[in-house]
């Protein structure tokens, strides 16, 4: 058989160089105009319009090209990526989990955005804080309407409750002793325990305690306003019965009588 050979020569079926560089720049233009119909804002109704693309499906290809939504944006696309950024912020409030978190806790969450006390066992502060003036033992009315609450809540209980006085390092001159401040911190105690035992609170459960400066809750280079936090005493709550540290029973003791004395022969 005889071969069939090229009619044109070999230079003349090769393609020029000008057309790989015209296909290149019509994928470019091709691109270029995806790219603009992706970030364009969703057209008014287009919920109602079966060939609209989905608003997660849009939101995935502009986040795609680190797109950021606008958030005055009435675009359904852009209100969809704003709130999905808003899951992502507070995780709690993800629809349909119930209110549960997906954060990993590390410690209890509580009012306060720094640990104060530390104490071993099942205890717990009632009504915060109790605050006084410089140099003074004297309950202001604050305190006298926060005393007014924790007696309402302790008054009847059994459990033993500790009342902490502390003090600052400006309630008192340089010059005075750590007795002098032990035991302005005692007086504060002291005139706490004695309103709430004024009010009904059985004075019993109460164990009175003076801890001067050494549990300030304010440390180092800190503002007058600042030391207040330290001029505190606090009532302390704990999981203790009085009958437990007490006894529930007691035995009574019979007195016993000295003989009667013989008469004599």
């Amino acid at each position: 058989m005889a071969k069939a050979h090229c009619k044109c020569q070999e230079e003349e079926c090769e393609c020029p160089e000008w057309i790989f560089t015209f296909a290149d720049l019509v994928m470019l233009m091709m691109g270029f105009f995806v790219v603009l119909w992706v970030l364009k804002p969703a057209p008014t109704g287009s919920n109602n319009n079966p060939e609209a693309l989905d608003p997660e499906v849009l939101a995935k290809i502009r986040d795609a090209f680190n797109y950021v939504p606008d958030p005055k944006s009435k675009d359904p696309v852009d209100i969809y990526m704003l709130l999905k950024k808003l899951e992502k912020l507070d995780p709690r409030k993800n629809p349909g989990d119930g209110g549960k978190t997906k954060l990993e806790q590390h410690g209890i969450v509580g009012t306060d955005p720094d640990v104060q006390t530390v104490r071993i066992g099942k205890q717990y502060i009632v009504g915060g804080r109790l605050l006084f003036e410089v140099g003074k033992a004297d309950l202001t009315s604050d305190t006298i309407k926060q005393l007014d609450q924790i007696a309402a809540v302790i008054r009847g209980h059994r459990k033993v409750v500790q009342v902490k006085g502390h003090t600052s390092l400006d309630d008192l001159p340089e010059s005075a002793s750590a007795q002098d401040r032990m035991n302005l911190s005692v007086r504060r105690a002291q005139a706490v325990a004695d309103y709430l035992t004024a009010h009904g609170v059985e004075p019993e459960i109460l164990r009175v305690q003076g801890c001067s400066t050494f549990e300030p809750i304010v440390q180092g280079v800190y503002t007058p306003d600042a030391r207040l936090a330290n001029r505190r005493v606090e009532v302390q709550a704990s999981e203790i019965l009085v009958n437990e540290l007490q006894g529930t029973t007691t035995t009574p003791v019979t007195p016993v009588e000295p003989p009667a004395s013989q008469p004599g022969p």
